[in-house]
């Protein structure tokens, strides 16, 4: 058993992986303990169940292409690729991979780092407890959490990717660049542009480790170049239909495409709101310091862990919030702000109070009614306050190994690493520092360069950028652990059996570095403890801080008490740590003992990193959440028939704020689960120019002229309308023609049943009831999903979509169609009766319909055009029209017809894809069976490097 944990005399593999799935595996089920019950399933913000579940996301299906109908007016989606999290998807059923997935993901990440560990032949202690730390780590766990599990897996594919390079296993340069590449492409296909920036990491370790490792720069350059070459090509090939699908949805045709300096420059307040504040550092060493969730996603009804930072807050908050006067008073006249406003804001914050009363004439109580009058204005103007789905702590254990790994090289004398490994945990430490600069964002100068590359200026969110800065210090964390295997845990202690015999004489003995690392360890845990006591003192003055920043003066003092806690426990655990690594340094776990010191260490990782994953947790009964209601019942009868929607705009505000947080929900859960299609977008961040020209033609200037936004719904098939019965006069005047709209249920909205304190909108149903403040509008003269048109115009699209808006043009009556897809055929009379036509199969990708033509007619089918979609008219193809700017259509003869609208996209790429799956299958098989029963050579830092130092004794 010492041999285990030492990690010097047992190489097997099973003792080794075993321990880490029975410690990783057996703590993940003590958190996710909820998905043994029955129904319950992880609850996830960006991909809930719901929209794996929604038909047009189900597979296999959509392993052939995917189109998203249920917002919007329908687009293609992000491909479904053959990776790893589709392939369990595909296997597996919603609810179970709702179960397991989370969890699953962090299993899968702490695996894969121990992989790595393991090819860098380092200790079992150094690659058991490493990916304990790994498969724990809260920046992982809370986006898994969160619902982006795919970014976990993809961490995954590039921890194995370096495993495979630093390989001394596989000896053929070209099979590790291949199957190096064959894992960063499966990282794309798993995030996305996660997986583009993790790719370009990985690009730069093959340069450092073939410079390295080679004495001769010409031929290390020789070597990467050739590895490189290899690897980039199997990666391509791999995800080519993922980076094909990416460039047709998120790149090709969006405005973030050819951006000049002008667009990048306009673009930066956007791109880098998901910037990490550099006083929010500290969350990578105290968990909850600035709380944990948001208020509208809290996993308990306590609002103590609300998260009160600044992740994404719009900088124009900034501007009205800040110190200096005159930077107030600009960005209030900049923004428009009310007189009144501006002149608070212009009020010098130390002048006297009478002077500030002078200034703009406000007594005291008027002073707190313009506060709220600015916090009323700035929601108003939809400013973003704060958001963040994820946590950043990275464990004090783990970052003081960190810090440990790196102290270490410094030594000469006695050095623990050999100069390879002292140069790769340089390397790992500039790319942890690099990283975090470049998290920052706009609160520091490194991003803005990075943001003018080519291409990376698309990127949104520099806190991606700590998903390497993570995986970095779990490196240099594995380091740390195998300096204290290597140098104080394999040796055998002589002559002293007791512990604390054995620590009194190792510390009189010890090093320079050793004495160096204790006062550094006594100094910081000082100023911990000073700085904890300064919070404590000046609790006041955060609540005062908590309640200017909009929270309650309820919340604001439970929220500081968390505060103050958690930097209390962050003590404890820092305390403990060092107590342990000094104990190990003296010599008092060598030999006999060192399973007691890998046994405590994992006991300290599994708890610090446990408690603190614990409030990410959420799990929920599906069949509870969403059971049918009234709403959803009629709402889900033939939902290709109509679109819903809640907002006076698809990317606005909701019609009524009472409303918001429950539409959203039932946007999110309950309309995809039941196949509901809404008008409402719910993220799209990179619009595109097609959509963005449509939309901006019809935006309510006010709610005394709602043509705009009537007419937008009229053309989009927006049948339902969801809000307040205060809309009911104003809609019925704005509408065209008047009185089209006309209240199908009135309800109230009410917990469900057993429900005390709801927590969120699945917690909330409807009651019907004829005096409800609440009512589902139908909107009669919305135009149908199908409908045939005896009269059309051929203009060009500025053309059509100036007389689309315009008041005296009737979409009933008349369609536009492109002059990009023209139409040869006269149009008829526009008074004439074209005939019928209803649609008798429908799926996303294909639908068909009887069509009874009295006149050569345009049949308008209201969803986006796009590429890739095709028209058959009674089995022969016929032309593809785009209709009224954005819409599908063709063109029908007068008679009896039945019309097909197919989506097909090409599958030459994926099959590029699955047979470049296949082959790296093959070549794994290969590699692994080669290599099947052959022992680990031993760690090559004893060959070069100085001998460790003596064992301790008395």
């Amino acid at each position: 058993m010492n041999d285990i944990i030492s990690g010097i005399k047992q190489r097997r593999f099973g003792i080794s992986v075993g321990m880490l799935l029975v410690l990783l595996a057996g703590t993940l089920a003590v958190l996710c303990h909820e998905a043994f019950g029955a129904h319950q399933v992880f609850w996830a913000n960006d991909v809930p169940m719901a929209a794996v579940v929604e038909s047009s996301a189900r597979l296999p299906s959509s392993f052939f292409g995917s189109w998203a109908d249920f917002y919007w007016l329908g687009g293609p989606n992000a491909a479904f690729p053959p990776n790893l999290t589709n392939i369990s998807a595909a296997i597996l059923t919603p609810t179970l991979q709702y179960k397991v997935y989370p969890p699953g993901t962090m299993l899968f990440l702490g695996f894969a780092a121990w992989f790595f560990f393991r090819q860098l032949r380092l200790s079992t202690l150094a690659c058991v407890i490493g990916g304990l730390g790994a498969g724990l780590n809260m920046h992982f766990f809370s986006n898994a959490c969160w619902g982006l599990g795919q970014w976990e897996v993809c961490c995954a594919m590039i921890f194995i990717a370096l495993g495979i390079l630093v390989s001394p296993s596989i000896k053929k340069l070209w099979i590790r660049g291949a199957l190096a590449g064959l894992s960063v492409g499966m990282a794309v296909m798993e995030g996305n542009d996660v997986g583009a920036i993790m790719s370009l990491y990985v690009a730069i370790f093959v340069v450092f480790l073939f410079l390295s490792s080679e004495s001769n720069p010409a031929k290390g350059l020789g070597k990467a170049f050739y590895v490189g070459a290899v690897l980039v090509l199997c990666a391509f090939l791999i995800s080519l239909s993922t980076i094909s699908t990416l460039i047709g949805t998120q790149l090709t045709g969006t405005a973030s495409v050819g951006q000049s300096k002008a667009d990048q420059l306009e673009a930066w307040d956007r791109n880098t709101q998901w910037s990490i504040p550099k006083i929010e550092t500290l969350r990578m060493i105290i968990p909850g310091l600035f709380g944990y969730r948001l208020d509208v996603y809290t996993t308990s009804g306590s609002p103590e862990a609300y998260y009160w930072g600044s992740v994404a807050e719009d900088p124009h908050v900034v501007e009205l919030e800040s110190s200096d006067a005159v930077t107030r008073s600009n960005a209030s006249v900049a923004l428009h702000l009310p007189q009144q406003i501006i002149n608070y804001m212009a009020a010098d914050d130390n002048a006297p109070a009478a002077d500030i009363k002078a200034k703009f004439n406000a007594t005291p109580d008027e002073l707190k009614g313009v506060q709220q009058q600015i916090v009323d204005k700035v929601k108003g103007l939809g400013f973003q306050l704060r958001h963040t789905g994820s946590g950043e702590y990275t464990g004090v254990l783990v970052c003081l190994l960190a810090i440990f790994g790196l102290a270490s090289t410094a030594r000469r004398k006695n050095s623990p690493f050999n100069k390879k490994e002292r140069r790769m945990v340089w390397f790992w430490g500039a790319v942890a520092l690099l990283s975090l600069m470049t998290a920052w964002g706009r609160y520091g100068f490194l991003y803005s360069l990075v943001y003018h590359m080519p291409l990376l200026a698309s990127f949104r969110n520099p806190q991606k950028y700590m998903h390497p800065l993570n995986i970095s210090m779990m490196i240099l964390a594995a380091y740390g652990l195998e300096v204290l295997s290597r140098q104080y845990l394999s040796s055998a202690a002589k002559g002293v059996e007791s512990f604390f015999q054995q620590l009194w004489q190792g510390w009189k003995r010890a090093s320079v570095f050793e004495v160096c690392w204790a006062a550094g360890c006594a100094v910081f845990f000082l100023a911990a403890v000073i700085g904890y006591f300064k919070l404590a003192s000046s609790k006041p003055a955060l609540i005062e801080y908590l309640m200017h920043n909009r929270f309650s003066d309820t919340d604001a003092p439970q929220i500081a008490n968390f505060a103050v806690a958690e930097v209390a426990w962050f003590l404890i655990y820092l305390l403990v740590s060092m107590i342990v690594i000094f104990c190990i340094l003296a010599g008092s776990f060598s030999g006999r003992r060192a399973v007691w010191a890998g046994l405590i260490l994992a006991a300290i990782m599994a708890c610090d990193l446990g408690r603190s994953d614990r409030p990410w947790v959420r799990y929920y009964d599906y069949t509870q959440t969403m059971s049918p209601n009234p709403l959803t019942d009629l709402l889900k009868k033939d939902p290709w028939e109509h679109r819903v929607n809640s907002r006076s705009w698809p990317e606005g505000g909701y019609m009524t704020p009472n409303l918001t947080l429950q539409c959203h929900w039932w946007l999110e859960n309950d309309y995809p689960f039941n196949d509901i299609e809404s008008l409402e977008i719910d993220q799209m961040p990179r619009m595109p120019v097609l959509d963005g020209e449509y939309l901006n033609h019809f935006v309510p200037t006010s709610e005394d002229n709602l043509l705009p936004m009537t007419r937008l719904w009229q053309l989009c098939n927006t049948r339902y309308i969801l809000a307040g019965a205060e809309w009911e006069d104003k809609l019925n005047k704005a509408g065209v023609p008047p009185n089209s709209f006309r209240p199908v249920m009135r309800m109230n909205l009410v917990p469900k049943p057993g429900v005390a304190t709801p927590r969120d909108g699945g917690d909330m149903t409807v009651q019907t009831n004829n005096d409800g403040p609440v009512i589902l509008y139908e909107f009669t003269a919305a135009l149908p999903r199908v409908k045939l048109f005896a009269d059309w115009q051929v203009l060009d699209n500025p053309t059509g979509l100036q007389m689309l808006s315009s008041p005296v043009f009737d979409p009933a009556r008349t369609v536009v169609v492109s002059k990009d897809t023209p139409i040869t055929q006269t149009p008829g009379s526009p008074g004439a009766d074209p005939g019928t036509v209803k649609i008798s199969h429908y799926q996303s990708k294909h639908l068909v319909m009887d069509v009874d033509a009295k006149t050569p007619a345009v049949l308008l089918l209201n969803d986006r055009t796009g590429a890739n979609w095709h028209v058959l008219v009674d089995d022969k193809p016929a032309p593809f029209l785009t209709c009224n700017y954005i819409m599908q259509g063709t063109f029908v003869p007068a008679g009896h017809h039945t019309v097909e609208f197919k989506y097909q996209p090409p599958l030459n790429l994926l099959m590029v894809s699955l047979a470049t799956f296949g082959l790296g299958l093959v070549l794994a098989g290969f590699v692994i069976a080669s290599n099947w029963g052959k022992e680990l050579e031993e760690p090559s830092a004893a060959s070069e490097s100085a001998p460790p130092p003596p064992p301790a004794a008395p």
